[in-house]
């Protein structure tokens, strides 16, 4: 089949080339001519494990090519995928201009009959208000993603369930058509309306929101009576009603979807007269997560002069260089504002450093490895879970630094070595250790440290 992809971001990068993986022709299409061109000459703008070999591996079997503009790949495509921007909203929600910018200019290009793909998260009835404004002969249907950046591949190629929404049977059959090589391995197909498909998505962010936010929340508590969150999470995740997904307490998620979506199911709900109370408080226990670890840091530090925090993570999380809403800037913000700027913070990441430099300029130090962000500080704070920072030598760390405190906002490292190596170890939810210490309880064993 041949299919056009608009928008070459992450979701229309990974989906373009795992459709093309998946046998059928695909043009990639995008506005920006540098990143076009870029992608031509196999440079891929994101970081995804696997993403720029696989590119090229389509491109030179001649499954997968990228172009300029909409209006010819959508002329020749039968099945045209959107997968533009959705940024939120100035008043609220989603800003959906993008979607129908690039629909109009397919039916505008359409020759004859065609079937649209919603592959951006869109507010729940979007697709019925794309309908009315396309010609009879563009069938729209509705294709949510549940990518995670980090495992986007995997994510496509062997899913947990691809949703499928569509207000006819031609639609479903087309989409069968699409995915019937995962169909054919046994991957669950789910058939439902558009309006379902485009809720299924917004209420599978939100609920894992929740589960964070959710634990992050009794961090709190545990942290004041002197309880593990970690035990607790092992305890609750093992009771198969619950399960142990995204029960991981820490500084709090980002990304480009979990706060967008959160805020914009909370903006639609307030505007049809519904008050989300569950749901308001899913974001707010995620900026008082982000508050609470940077104050936690600054209380340590408060009698240290010129303090100096050394950052390890700028990105969301680890095996990407994604920055978007990531906890590490709001953390960064909380720490000059409360220092008026006297603080020194020297951050490293092995992949976010050129991306966070556009944002930060010169308010911090960047650094070329976690040696140099870490010499001469008085505190480490590990934001994103990468695994070069899990297998540190603490006892090599302990020596590169003035102070001795280390702060684990991920509660991903082995406790008793950095204590072990004379440093205070702080974790979310968890008790201190001080230098020497061991962490009591047979639970640990099959937990974070």
């Amino acid at each position: 089949m041949e299919i056009a992809v608009i928008g070459c971001g992450y979701v229309g990068l990974v989906s373009g080339v795992c459709l093309a993986a998946l046998g059928h022709k695909v043009t990639a299409v995008d506005v920006d001519i540098k990143r076009v061109e870029s992608l031509r000459q196999g440079i891929v703008p994101i970081y995804e494990p696997g993403l720029s070999e696989m590119i090229k591996h389509e491109v030179a079997h001649g499954r997968l090519s990228f172009a300029i503009g909409a209006a010819k790949a959508s002329a020749t495509a039968d099945v045209i995928f959107l997968a533009v921007g959705t940024p939120p909203a100035k008043g609220g929600g989603y800003d959906l201009s993008y979607l129908f910018d690039a629909a109009k200019e397919v039916a505008k290009a359409a020759t004859g009959p065609k079937t649209l793909v919603i592959k951006s998260t869109v507010n729940p009835g979007t697709g019925s208000k794309l309908a009315a404004h396309t010609s009879h002969k563009i069938e729209i249907v509705n294709n949510p993603e549940f990518l995670r950046e980090g495992t986007a591949i995997q994510d496509f190629m062997q899913p947990d369930r691809i949703v499928f929404g569509a207000s006819s049977p031609e639609g479903i059959a087309t989409l069968r058509e699409i995915y019937q090589p995962l169909i054919d391995k046994g991957y669950a197909i789910v058939h439902m309306s558009r309006e379902s498909a485009e809720m299924t998505k917004f209420a599978a962010n939100a609920m894992l929101a929740m589960r964070i936010s959710f634990m992050n929340e009794l961090s709190q508590l545990a942290q004041v009576i002197g309880a593990d969150i970690e035990s607790v999470r092992i305890g609750i995740g093992t009771d198969a009603r619950i399960g142990p997904g995204f029960l991981k307490a820490g500084v709090g998620y980002g990304g480009s979807c979990f706060p967008k979506d959160v805020q914009a199911l909370v903006h639609q709900m307030k505007s049809i007269g519904i008050d989300p109370l569950l749901l308001s408080g899913i974001e707010a226990v995620n900026t008082r997560q982000k508050n609470a670890f940077a104050k936690r840091i600054l209380d340590v530090l408060k009698d240290t002069p010129n303090p100096v925090v050394s950052l390890w993570g700028l990105a969301f999380k680890s095996d990407t260089d994604d920055i978007r809403e990531a906890p590490a800037f709001d953390i960064i913000k909380a720490l000059l504002e409360a220092t008026s700027g006297k603080i020194t913070i020297k951050a490293f990441d092995p992949q976010a450093i050129e991306n966070s430099k556009k944002v930060l300029g010169n308010k911090i130090t960047f650094s070329d490895s976690v040696a140099n962000a870490t010499t001469g500080a008085d505190a480490i704070a590990v934001v994103t879970d990468w695994a070069e920072f899990i297998t540190q030598d603490w006892i090599k760390i302990a020596k590169l630094m003035r102070g001795n405190h280390v702060f684990d906002g991920r509660n991903c490292l082995a406790s008793g070595k950095v204590s072990a190596a004379g440093l205070f170890y702080h974790a979310i939810g968890r008790p201190p250790l001080k230098p020497g210490d061991i962490r009591p309880g047979s639970v640990g064993v099959v937990s974070a440290g």
